[in-house]
């Protein structure tokens, strides 16, 4: 059966190590937003006098950019699903989270074929999803940890509102064993 599964969670939650895994396991394609979409991004915002790191705090990235970059995202899921191929796609997708119609919506105006829609809510404590951020130590993640007070409020608590879709939770503090995981999927 062919699915359509988003893993959702803020920066630094573990959602990318398990969508990995989710994907290699159940012989899906994966998708990464960033991977997909992120040397545009970086071009598109640096054309326009932006550093790709102020991503979460720019107006003309949060209201020209990234709704491009999810519209891509899921054109190109959509390529996979017609052709019968499931698709894990790997997303913070929180500034489009309170939006109850959002993933509905993005499938209809890419064309998805029914397909069952699962989203996966990953997530972990405050203080391992700080940790993880700090040891990655990516370019990206510079702004979100100078300014922990005002990330961690407004992208590290998420509350999913989508309607049309199935939602799952794990909380990734410890260890996941996916095969735990498939099961609910």
């Amino acid at each position: 059966m062919t699915f359509a599964l988003a893993v959702v969670g803020s920066a630094g939650s573990g959602k990318s190590t398990i969508a990995r895994k989710i994907a290699r396991r159940a012989g899906a394609a994966y998708f990464d937003k960033d991977t997909l979409a992120g040397p545009l991004v970086e071009a598109f915002m640096a054309s326009h006098g932006y550093s790709e790191d102020e991503r979460e705090t720019n107006r003309f990235y949060l209201d020209t950019v990234m709704p491009a970059e999810y519209a891509a995202l899921f054109a190109v899921a959509a390529d996979n699903l017609r052709l019968g191929r499931s698709v894990v796609m790997d997303a913070p997708f929180a500034a489009y989270l309170h939006q109850p119609g959002f993933f509905e919506e993005a499938a209809a105006r890419a064309e998805w074929p029914a397909v069952r829609q699962t989203v996966l809510h990953v997530y972990s404590s405050e203080a391992t999803t700080k940790r993880r951020l700090t040891e990655r130590a990516l370019p990206r993640d510079h702004a979100k940890l100078s300014n922990w007070d005002a990330f961690w409020p407004t992208w590290g608590d998420l509350t999913i509102t989508w309607t049309g879709v199935r939602l799952l939770t794990l909380n990734n503090d410890l260890a996941v064993d996916i095969e735990d995981v498939l099961p609910r999927l």
